[in-house]
């Protein structure tokens, strides 16, 4: 290497042949500084290697390769996030010539990566990537390593069973392996490997097809395994583990007691070869828990239960294994400590909620976290928060409740608010504070920039090729790493310790400074509400005549009784069909809260409700029961709503000293005619309404409107930037496939949520949304509370008036007239608004508004 100069035609050549034999070094000596100096070379080979050579591919290829050799042993994220893009280079390069030779290892290679992410990740659809990829590779004509191809496919098949289950998927995983299995000479490395996992997959088909032969072949490839593995083989705690299950699986179906003792012998055996710390002792964790299990069943020993406990902490808190497997073994936790009714269940809850909060903040992007959220937890377990507090109730802590609620709902909001989090109060401790608050503002800054989905980064990454998403991930780990670093300093500064942590019941109870918050909790187990005051402790209001099923029957009635009288001519009809509706979520959820909350709060009162599961979609602010002489919720009570109490929170934190000292300047925003592609209909009373707002609108405020052809995504983002009070009057939709991409209808496309989430306003106060669908939370997940009004709110507004279903273009303009004569008739108080739209309720012509717009408008925030 000395002899050549960096210019030399044989020089990246060399560098490659030496990275690769210091790669190989490696793998048989273990010393890190091998892989690293492999690194090192291979970047340099990539530097002065142009595209077209053959060394330039092989450059690339070996620097993504042995990067994910290194992130595989030892761990970090940035390895993975950058082999994932060197990789995905080859793979782009060779699919312009896909008769290159190497483009079906290339394959290979980046669908290995793409399967380490979805380990890491849990993303379901990397495992469709990968699987794609290694069919290709597998059916193409110059392919050169069909066994290693065929073993490797056979194993993301088998983990994609686990995933969907689909038997086909297991079928072909089964056929993979026994077809590669005599490719391999017996004493091969890979033969031993193989064979385990051939193993592992008639371990799968037993428990599917409970036929014995599926598990007596397992245990025969398993036993042959530890014939062939010498002492001291890596692989033998897996072996013997895997072993243990089948030898268990087999006592159970027998009850035998011998076999569950040998199954134990197996497992503490496979345990005793691996240090305390490794992560190959998860799964271990997780049999002893499934072995205790069935032991206890069998035979009622109460201290085989305790071991059920044991091992499912050691499993949820076991080290060096993805927060996806923690949160599995945590859920698993809870499940059993449920059905046993252990004393541990609310430790198993809180852990289950701190777990999923690290695993959905790994995540680069909002709608990605959506997804995650959504196609993980929610699949199995739709009401987590819901279930965590009602246990913490039912172990009578209420503090606890409450903090497990506002923990486990709101989760995409609260992660989001994390890098917007405000610290002027560090800047005034020190030096090192000032320092610490303006790096901890430019990282939070560029992370909202990279997580919110903006139509900017939209248009792009329709076209953009894989390399550069594999790049833009890469970039978000690293900027998170340096933000989760500075956090961390700050919490080492005196008075910040708690510094973005999850906030304790005596700091949460500070949203009710302005009258009193009722949680409305709703899970299977119990449901409840919770009164919080801004002194003494919280409240428990039974609710022994609701129900998790009653609550989504009654939801769902809701909805039928919206979409069956939507015609012209149907608006007696349909207030006649609500009423009952409305009864029966008075006499079953709110006719026992209101009877506690009048012993804190005169009539007349504003209350803030914040609702939980299907209850999120019901409109609380108008049940009652709807019987002469009964008052019904709008003449008890001005109601309010806020999606969990830090959003509440950072509403009343919000611009205090901005609202004080400038001007209010307001901007009604509208757009009759939207683009063409948005399928709406013309408003033809979106003008008039404009005009309405306008006339009403005191001199003490400056006053703008942004509408017809400078109605466009462009004019109503500036105008939200720069304009303290909004009345946006427009379609509005909302996306239940994809939440984020709720929008309103304007002249040259949709103004999304993303779009509103990243506008980050300068003085913002209040909205009001004048559109269909406005406040319409996703049904999929519905303590997240994704929806347009949300948005505006976490944007910066103060108080947001939204819709719960469609609104009349035709007659939203009576309440809206009757909203500002009472909203500008005093002191101008964008607090003001929740009362202000109680009283046009009430005032608004009856005979021109049906009931169901007199209360489709809701109020939310301060």
């Amino acid at each position: 290497m000395q002899d050549l100069s960096r210019g030399h035609q044989a020089f990246p050549r060399v560098l490659i042949q030496l990275a690769s034999a210091l790669q190989a070094r490696f793998e048989q000596g273990g010393n890190a500084d091998d892989l690293n100096c492999a690194v090192n070379h291979y970047r340099t080979a990539c530097e002065v290697c142009p595209p077209g050579q053959d060394d330039h591919y092989a450059a690339f290829s070996g620097l993504g390769n042995t990067l994910l050799l290194r992130y595989q042993i030892f761990g970090p994220l940035d390895d993975l996030d950058e082999c994932l893009v060197h990789l995905a280079h080859v793979v782009e390069t060779h699919a312009l010539a896909t008769y290159h030779p190497d483009y079906p290892k290339g394959l290979a290679n980046f669908a290995n990566a793409i399967f380490a992410r979805f380990q890491n990740q849990h993303d379901i659809t990397d495992l469709d990537v990968a699987v794609n990829y290694l069919q290709v590779a597998r059916d193409h004509p110059n392919q050169s390593e069909g066994r290693h191809i065929l073993t490797f496919l056979a194993t993301v098949l088998s983990v994609r069973y686990n995933e969907r289950e689909d038997i086909d998927d297991l079928h072909e995983s089964i056929k993979a392996f026994e077809t590669a299995l005599p490719m391999f000479a017996s004493n091969h490395p890979q033969a031993l490997h193989l064979r385990q996992n051939l193993a592992r997959s008639l371990q799968k088909m037993y428990i599917k097809r409970q036929t014995i032969d599926d598990l007596n072949a397992a245990i025969a490839h398993f036993e042959a395994c530890l014939t062939m593995s010498p002492e001291g083989h890596p692989d033998l705690p897996f072996a013997l583990s895997s072993l243990a299950w089948c030898r268990h699986m087999r006592a159970k179906a027998g009850k035998d007691d011998d076999g569950f003792r040998n199954a134990l012998l197996l497992l503490s055996k496979a345990g005793e070869k691996l240090p305390e710390a490794h992560p190959s002792v998860f799964p271990i964790y997780q049999l002893y828990t499934t072995i205790f299990k069935d032991y206890y069943t069998l035979n009622k020993d109460a201290s085989f239960l305790e071991k059920i406990f044991q091992y499912h902490q050691l499993a949820s808190s076991a080290p060096g294994i993805h927060t996806w497997d923690q949160l599995t073994a945590a859920l698993r936790w809870r499940t059993d400590a449920n059905e046993f009714h252990h004393m541990s269940a609310l430790e198993a809850y809180k852990t289950s909620i701190k777990l999923l909060d690290r695993h959905i903040m790994a995540t680069p992007t909002v709608s990605g976290r959506y997804k995650a959220l959504l196609r993980g937890i929610m699949r199995d377990t739709p009401s987590l928060a819901a279930d965590a507090t009602a246990c913490a109730i039912s172990a009578g802590d209420l503090e606890l409740a409450v903090e497990l609620s506002e923990q486990g709902r709101g989760l995409l909001w609260s992660q989001m608010s994390r890098f917007r989090a405000t610290i002027n109060d560090l800047r005034v401790v020190d030096d090192e504070g000032r320092r610490l608050a303006d790096e901890f503002e430019l990282l939070s800054a560029e992370l909202g920039r990279r997580q919110s989905d903006s139509s900017a980064i939209r248009t792009v990454t329709e076209t953009l090729r894989r390399t550069q998403q594999e790049e833009e991930a890469r970039q978000y780990r690293q900027i998170s790493s340096q933000w989760e670093a500075v956090v961390s300093k700050i919490r080492q500064k005196q008075g910040f310790a708690y510094f973005l942590t999850p906030m304790p019941f005596k700091e949460l109870r500070a949203a009710a400074v302005a009258g009193p918050i009722v949680i409305i909790n709703a899970s299977i187990k119990r449901c409840d509400a919770i009164i919080i005051t801004k002194n003494g402790p919280p409240r428990l209001i039974p609710l022994p005549d609701a129900s998790l099923g009653g609550i989504a029957t009654l939801s769902g009635d809701f909805r039928n009784v919206l979409r069956n009288t939507a015609g012209v001519g149907e608006e007696n009809m349909r207030e006649k069909q609500l009423i009952p509706v409305f009864r029966r979520l008075w006499d079953a959820v709110l006719a026992p809260v209101v009877e506690a909350l009048l012993t804190i709060v005169p009539k007349g009162s504003r209350v803030w409700w914040c609702p939980t599961s299907k209850l999120t979609s019901l409109p609380i602010h108008a049940a009652g029961p709807y019987r002469k002489g009964a008052s019904n919720m709008p003449n008890i009570y001005v109601s309010s709503y806020t999606p969990t109490l830090s959003a509440l929170i950072r509403s009343r934190r919000q611009n205090a000293s901005k609202v004080a000292s400038n001007t209010p300047s307001f901007v009604s925003i509208g757009q009759s005619k939207p683009n063409s592609g948005s399928g709406e209909k013309e408003l033809k009373a979106v003008g008039a309404e404009l005009e309405l707002v306008k006339s009403l609108v005191p001199a003490s405020m400056t006053c703008s409107e942004v509408s017809g052809d400078e109605g466009t995504v462009s004019g109503a983002i500036q105008a939200l930037k720069t304009n303290s009070w909004v009345h946006l009057a427009c379609h509005g939709k909302q996306d239940f496939l994809q939440p984020f991409d709720s929008s309103f209808a304007l002249r040259d496309k949709p103004l999304r949520l993303s779009d509103i989430i990243q506008a980050e306003p300068e003085n913002p106060e209040f909205a009001f949304l004048s559109a269909c669908h406005t406040a319409v939370g996703d049904k999929n997940a519905p303590d997240e509370v994704i929806h347009l009004a949300a948005g505006m709110q976490f944007s910066g507004f103060r108080g947001v008036i939204g819709t719960m279903w469609a609104v009349d273009d035709n007659t939203a303009r009576h309440m809206v007239k009757e909203f500002y004569g009472a909203m500008f008739s005093g002191k101008i108080d964008c607090t003001n608004a929740a009362r202000a739209l109680n009283k046009a309720s009430k005032a608004v012509d009856k005979d021109k508004v049906p009931m169901d717009q007199r209360v489709v408008f809701i109020h939310i925030g301060a």
